[in-house]
């Protein structure tokens, strides 16, 4: 599915966001990295890759609202980061692993594959990669408002 896709069939929709909701959704990401660091170290790999999964989908989200957007799928989220931060390169490669992180979470959760230590840290490092882009982008658009 492609983004243009994603906005015809209603799973990307533009609709005022209040900027709290914006900003909660980095309030989210924060606490589920820390959360993901927690479990890491009680070695429960699995757990800490999709809570920092969640993360990643929250930092997204952040990204998401602060161009008045919701979403009905976390595939057409990552496409929105991708696609719509194009030219910020970091943001828009964090937007296209976050589509293999996203199929990873689905072979934990539904199919219960395992995951390795490196793969959790790996997913750790780059939630805080995303949340990290994704305050500078959010913050920094709404000091520009």
């Amino acid at each position: 599915m492609s983004y243009r896709n994603c906005i015809e069939r209603g799973l990307l929709r533009k609709i005022p966001v209040v900027k709290e909701e914006t900003e909660n959704q980095i309030k989210i990401a924060q606490e589920y990295i820390k959360k993901a660091e927690k479990i890491m170290d009680k070695d429960v790999y699995d757990i800490s890759f999709l809570t920092s999964y969640i993360s990643i989908f929250h930092s997204a989200r952040a990204l998401l609202y602060s161009r008045n957007y919701k979403e009905r799928s976390h595939f057409c989220l990552f496409e929105f980061v991708r696609v719509e931060f194009k030219a910020d390169s970091e943001l828009s490669r964090l937007g296209e692993i976050s589509q293999n992180y996203r199929e990873t979470r689905h072979m934990i959760q539904y199919e219960g594959s395992l995951c390795s230590e490196s793969s959790a840290v790996e997913a750790i490092k780059d939630a805080k990669k995303f949340l990290s882009a994704a305050k500078r982008i959010v913050f920094t658009q709404q000091g520009a408002k």
